[in-house]
């Protein structure tokens, strides 16, 4: 498009998005009436089967080791198969390269079992052995490779202690909605280190002939499956120089549904692989990634009917409300999770009733309506329904009860907080984080009786922070990498500080506004003299959902939410807590016709 035309295309686009707001201040909030158009600019159906696609920005590595976030991932889920993929809409594990698998009954070894059809680009068959190598391979990167650690739990792998966590993105977008233009690590996709090192053991990755693959893991894991779908466990092939590979990135030898044809300034084309295992069933000849400088751009570029999707953009706030009621606008519940968690090695933090008292007094309806502007969803558990569902595994959910607050902070020992010491809250510099703290201090104080300093740091002097465990309660965030609930779990709750002593202080000096300085016992329990540097045990493992919910190591606040724009004859492409469509089942729907609706050309 000329310069000249866009700039027409972006005053109609403005004088549209200013008339439904002068509707929705008339009509008294409704925004489509009889008189508003039922998608968001032009819908003309291509007769292609072409999809173009603006996600944030152009893929700048298609390595399946080097790919940190859309839309690198998205462009390596097409051009690369790993053992599973993904089902888009229940991101269920469904056979990839693997036509089957099973486990042992522990769940600590499984055995794949690869179809023979699978090939390479080149014609080579996709063998056992490319997995375990790529697997190798992507451990030997070590920190250039984002998402390694996902590799953790199988076994002989080993990596040093690190403990990290990232801040998340305002809730207007999600952490995976911003361009990323390198493949190095950025916000949370860095996973918590174990406590203990892994005894030195061989590789747990074997290829037990060409089509057998056997994994050996650490801990038990019952979802491993989903966990392989993950772009990082995809293979490479075995004759792939790194080097050369990304110099001239079209001559990839990959083993998807699509390959790469084409990289440029301004477009990244992916076309369908001719000897793919399952060919017939990709409908898609070719998908374009279109380069959008940023939200404005894309959301001009849809409305002109110059692409066809638009996903990872940063939308403005305003512009999510005149979105919202389009048809062919979505939003989703995304896989990012703020919450804050406990340093248990402080009294009296070490107490779970505290803990549940700190947690049930949070409204998280009101501050993801209120606070968050409608724009997050409440977290009453630590994952989203489509990871585990509380139909499926009876996890109670953490619900606002003030009254047992209450009640539990007396059998604690703290009635109406009396004696409780300041709470230290540490969070990283950020206005909206802040603005929750605050709403937060302000529940803890009404509701408990309890005083809460807020502790703002940079970046850097936050990280020194939580690593140096200068916190009561730190405010953590995490993008959830896969439906794995081992791994989210262990991301989460893996523990990050030594066992150090703690000392149990008198009455009085608990009363003092220190923020680490500790409290009397509770009744019944020991006195001081007989806790006084006394070992504080470091709190159990967590695995499970279910144990996090039993023992509340931190308590959740809000999921973020995820934005789309798709086109109405778009069919396959679907949104979940992931923010990864399937290309593989993307389909122009070339038939397609709009229900009859009143004109609106007054809009255009």
């Amino acid at each position: 498009m000329s310069e000249g035309r866009r700039v027409n295309v972006k005053r109609r686009a403005t004088l549209a998005l200013a008339m439904l707001l002068i509707v929705s201040l008339l009509g008294g909030g409704c925004f489509l009436d009889s008189d508003v158009e039922q998608y968001y600019g032009r819908v003309v159906v291509p007769r292609a089967q072409e999809f173009r696609w603006s996600d944030g920005g152009l893929p700048q590595t298609f390595d399946p080791a080097l790919a940190a976030a859309p839309p690198d991932t998205d462009a390596v889920r097409a051009i690369f198969e790993g053992l599973t993929e993904y089902d888009s809409q229940t991101l269920q594990a469904v056979p990839g390269v693997a036509e089957r698998w099973e486990s042992s009954p522990d769940a600590r070894e499984w055995t794949f079992y690869l179809r023979r059809d699978a090939r390479w680009s080149n014609g080579d068959t996709v063998k056992a052995q490319d997995f375990v190598s790529s697997w190798e391979r992507t451990l030997h990167l070590g920190e250039r490779a984002p998402h390694a650690r996902l590799m953790e739990n199988i076994a002989g792998v080993e990596f040093p202690h690190v403990a990290q966590a990232q801040p998340l993105a305002e809730p207007s977008a999600s952490p995976a909605q911003s361009p990323q233009p390198t493949a190095t690590p950025n916000r949370e996709t860095a996973i918590q280190q174990p406590r203990h090192e892994a005894k030195p053991e061989p590789f747990g990755a074997e290829a037990l002939g060409d089509y057998v693959l056997r994994v050996r893991l650490q801990r038990p894991d019952r979802s491993f499956p989903s966990l392989v779908a993950h772009p990082v466990f995809r293979p490479v092939h075995n004759s792939e120089d790194e080097a050369q590979s990304q110099q001239d990135a079209t001559n990839f030898i990959t083993n998807g549904a699509f390959h790469l044809t084409k990289t440029g300034r301004d477009t990244v084309i992916l076309e369908r692989a001719g000897n793919y295992w399952d060919a017939r069933g990709v409908s898609l000849e070719r998908v374009q990634f279109v380069n959008t400088r940023d939200a404005e751009d894309a959301l001009y570029a849809y409305r002109a009917g110059e692409v066809d999707a638009v996903t990872n953009a940063v939308f403005e706030p305003l512009a999510l409300k005149l979105l919202a009621p389009y048809k062919d606008f979505r939003r989703a519940t995304y896989g990012a999770l703020t919450y804050y968690s406990f340093n248990q090695s402080h009294a009296p933090f070490n107490d779970r009733r505290v803990r549940e008292a700190l947690a049930i007094v949070i409204d998280r309806d009101r501050i993801s309506e209120d606070l968050m502007g409608g724009a997050t969803e409440p977290a009453k558990k630590f994952l989203p329904v489509q990871v585990n569902s509380t139909e499926q595994t009876g996890v109670p959910l953490l619900e606002r009860d003030p009254d047992r607050a209450r009640r539990l902070l007396v059998d604690a020992g703290f009635p109406g907080g009396k004696n409780f010491p300041r709470v230290k809250l540490l969070i990283n510099r950020n206005e909206q984080q802040r603005q929750l703290a605050r709403a937060v201090a302000d529940l803890w104080h009404s509701a408990l009786g309890i005083e809460t300093d807020i502790v703002i740091k940079n970046w850097d002097d936050y990280e020194a922070a939580v690593r140096d465990g200068d916190y009561d309660v730190v405010r953590r965030g995490m993008v959830m990498q896969t439906v794995d609930e081992t791994t989210n779990m262990r991301v989460m709750f893996e523990p990050d500080a030594l066992e150090e002593p703690v000392a149990v202080a008198s009455p009085e000096s608990a009363t003092t506004s220190n923020a680490n300085s500790q409290v009397a016992p509770s009744p019944g329990s020991q006195t001081a003299a007989e806790t006084v540097h006394a070992p504080l045990r470091l709190p159990p493992p967590v695995y499970t959902e279910a144990e996090a919910m039993q023992e509340l190591p931190a308590i959740p606040i809000y999921f973020a939410s995820s934005y789309s724009l798709v086109k109405p004859y778009v069919t396959g492409f679907d949104t979940n807590l992931l923010d990864a469509p399937t290309l593989k089942r993307v389909k122009i729907n070339t038939a397609w016709q709009a229900q009859p609706s009143p004109s609106t050309s007054w809009l255009r």
